[in-house]
């Protein structure tokens, strides 16, 4: 390695370096596993150097006794870690934040595993996420999306709400996905789209590369997809359609750009809520079946909601982040 990316990457895990330059080390160390191994030296090197540090500064057997007075002689359950408060944890996971889109690489750098801990990665509403798992897989998560898994077991990961998967392949050892609603996705290598808002009925599977198998609860058989077809679980009567698709258009939103044919204003709402952070009412004399085919990029809420009217009679208003849309 090149003194000059050495030097960025200890500045980096100093937290000295730029927005542009967490996005330079981010790409580097995605690139191959030559480069993840590089970081896990130098990311140790720079622990240990930290614990000699705190060593010499702190009793250590005090703190010692200190801590042992705080646990409870009963068994704990796993504990949750929640990622928005992961950066006084950094000796085990890193957050890295890029222009624009919010990055997380999440790693094991120490072998020594002593209990089990529940990751957590939370988006806000009207943000998105990537995430790098430790096995290498690829995550982006949509805005109000929660990612949890067990460092234990990394490959089997719960979702609520949206996210785009690219899926590392590891000796055969499949990768699932379990959601709120029963669906369970199972892979070994793939790119896909999952959706699964608590508040909506249908969870959507969109297939692009590989194959992933499709368990709904009490749907009977699983429900094997080829790339370009998408399944629809409906939650309600537990029924999976599959039908094929335009795959692109259901992961744009990971690059910033959103796209719909034929969409039903009831279900254009809730993304629009996701997309742009706010809460929308909708007057129950709204046309709520009026559909529209529309792409949204860098137009403001307002810009949207005024090229909606011209093919759906409503008025709206918009109050901080709350939107109230109601009948002409």
């Amino acid at each position: 390695m090149d003194t000059s990316k050495e030097n960025l990457i200890y500045r980096f895990l100093e937290r000295e370096t730029s927005e542009q330059e967490n996005s330079d080390v981010l790409h580097w160390v995605s690139a191959s596993g030559e480069n993840q191994e590089e970081f896990r030296k130098i990311h140790q090197a720079v622990h240990i150097s930290s614990l000699n540090r705190m060593k010499s500064e702190i009793d250590v057997d005090k703190a010692w006794n200190e801590l042992k007075s705080r646990i409870p002689d009963s068994k704990q359950a796993p504990k949750v870690i929640n990622i928005n408060a992961l950066l006084r944890f950094a000796a085990s996971i890193l957050v890295i934040l890029s222009v624009g889109f919010g990055s997380f690489w999440a790693a094991n750098f120490f072998q020594e595993q002593p209990t089990d801990s529940i990751v957590q990665f939370v988006t806000p509403k009207g943000e998105k996420s990537k995430v790098i798992l430790a096995d290498g897989s690829l995550v982006w998560l949509n805005s109000q999306s929660v990612l949890k898994y067990n460092t234990l077991n990394p490959r089997e990961v719960n979702l609520q709400g949206e996210a785009f998967f690219e899926v590392e392949k590891s000796n055969g050892k499949p990768f699932e996905v379990f959601t709120a609603s029963g669906v369970k996705i199972k892979v070994t290598g793939t790119k896909f789209n999952l959706r699964s808002y608590p508040h909506e009925s249908i969870v959507e599977t969109t297939l692009e590369e590989g194959e992933v198998i499709l368990e709904g609860k009490n749907a009977g058989s699983a429900t094997v997809l080829s790339p370009g077809q998408q399944a629809r679980y409906n939650i309600q009567n537990h029924e999976i359609s599959v039908e094929k698709v335009e795959t692109e258009i259901y992961s744009l939103w990971r690059k910033n750009e959103l796209r719909f044919e034929n969409i039903s204003l009831e279900e254009l709402v809730p993304r629009i809520e996701q997309w742009y952070g706010v809460d929308i009412t909708l007057e129950s004399s709204v046309g709520i079946n009026d559909r529209f085919t529309l792409t949204i990029k860098t137009e403001s809420l307002r810009e949207l909601l005024n090229m909606m009217q011209l093919t759906s009679k409503f008025n709206y208003e918009i109050n901080g982040s709350s939107v109230e849309i109601h009948a002409k």
